[in-house]
């Protein structure tokens, strides 16, 4: 059969997989599925089929990359998002709703913060608290509440709250316990095993690790994780078939990153520990940390790779550390190979009010430091010639 130029390429046959699988995941980069009949189409979107229906329902990297990650946390379903931020918007407003209340910690992310303030607009509650302060949860929780949400290691003094006794005293309140994994990876913590009902990522971060790819993840039971896909679906918020795939990949490396990561961090607090230069450090494996004991409970295989600290409270002192670096960067992220900082004071933090920034103990001296996988004895030499010796 003769066909026109267009039709030719169009239409050209597609090549039929081999029946032998890849070593490296294919990407199934397309929008579109073909249905062979009608039968076929209502058997997919009836779920009495298996197969992709669009985009954002049923594509195999998204699927791939759920099974892996719930076997990391541990869970019975994990759900992708493009982004940390979509998957706690797709939690919160799948859970909550007008009149309803959620208790957070006071020092954490404060996006999640600015979104819960959102929310009020629809007549949602919030009350933000020190979660390490068992005693002020559990006052907090003599008001109705229907969700805890906390930070595994907090964002960006690396506090870390009892999950086992939160969860104990959340569900005792009728309440549910999501929490952010994001400092802690699963490396470190799988808080469904401490008794959180609801574990979220930031897989852009740690998990994926090479700064190339946006996406968020939660995992729990299935009977509350499909809701929240559901609700992502229609908030257009499930992540891309490309970004779940690099996710993926980067899982391929995940534990060695993450121990070379932690050594290294732990090290490098220790030093700065030291330094004449620097005021406090904050990381939950020192014994100056402030919850080290809980710590030590809380996380498994070392304290994770992170480590905040602060140098004189003024800007300029710390901006002129910051030119003398070469290597180490300054971004707005964390969790990639190479080591980086952030200056919360100017970027996460930086819509917090001034009251607020003081109740958390954050000032234009404190840095955050996320510890990729160079040489230790490089990364301590590159910050005594930035710190002056």
């Amino acid at each position: 059969m003769n066909t026109g130029p267009s039709q030719s390429v169009l239409h050209a046959p597609q090549p039929v997989p081999p029946q032998n699988r890849p070593v490296t995941p294919a990407l199934f980069q397309t929008t579109a599925w073909q249905f062979s009949d009608l039968g076929q189409m209502d058997g997919i979107f009836s779920g009495q089929i298996a197969g992709a229906q669009y985009g954002t329902v049923g594509m195999p990297n998204n699927l791939a990359l759920e099974t892996a990650l719930g076997r990391l946390e541990g869970a019975e379903a994990s759900v992708v998002a493009n982004g940390g931020m979509a998957a706690i918007a797709g939690t919160l407003l799948t859970l909550l709703g007008p009149g309803k209340r959620v208790i957070v910690g006071r020092e954490g992310f404060s996006w999640t913060l600015g979104l819960l303030r959102d929310l009020e607009q629809w007549g949602l509650e919030h009350t933000a608290i020190d979660l390490t302060d068992l005693d002020a949860v559990e006052a907090a929780l003599r008001d109705e509440t229907h969700l805890v949400f906390a930070e595994t290691v907090s964002n960006p003094r690396l506090r870390v709250p009892d999950l086992s006794a939160l969860s104990t005293l959340t569900h005792a309140a009728g309440a549910l316990l999501a929490v952010d994994n994001t400092f802690a990876t699963p490396f470190h913590c799988t808080p469904l095993a401490l008794g959180a009902d609801l574990v979220i990522e930031s897989a852009t971060k740690f998990l994926g690790g090479h700064s190339d790819a946006v996406l968020g993840a939660v995992s729990g039971k299935t009977n509350v994780i499909e809701p929240i896909r559901r609700r992502m679906v229609r908030l257009g918020s499930i992540a891309a078939p490309m970004d779940s795939w690099l996710i993926q990949r980067g899982l391929m490396t995940f534990v060695v990153r993450m121990e070379r990561a932690s050594r290294t961090a732990a090290a490098i607090a220790e030093w700065l520990a030291a330094h004449p230069a620097v005021g406090r450090v904050f990381y939950p494996g020192l014994t100056s940390h402030p919850d080290q004991e809980v710590a030590a409970k809380v996380l498994d295989r070392g304290f994770g790779a992170m480590v905040t600290f602060e140098l004189a409270p003024d800007f300029e002192t710390v901006n002129e550390f910051t030119r003398r670096l070469h290597d180490i960067t300054l971004v707005h992220s964390l969790g990639g190979t190479q080591t980086s900082l952030s200056h919360p004071a100017s970027s996460s933090h930086r819509l917090l009010s001034a009251e607020e920034l003081s109740q958390v103990g954050l000032h234009p001296g404190v840095l955050r430091m996320s510890v990729g996988l160079e040489e230790p004895d490089d990364l301590i030499a590159e910050l005594a010639t930035a710190l002056g010796g």
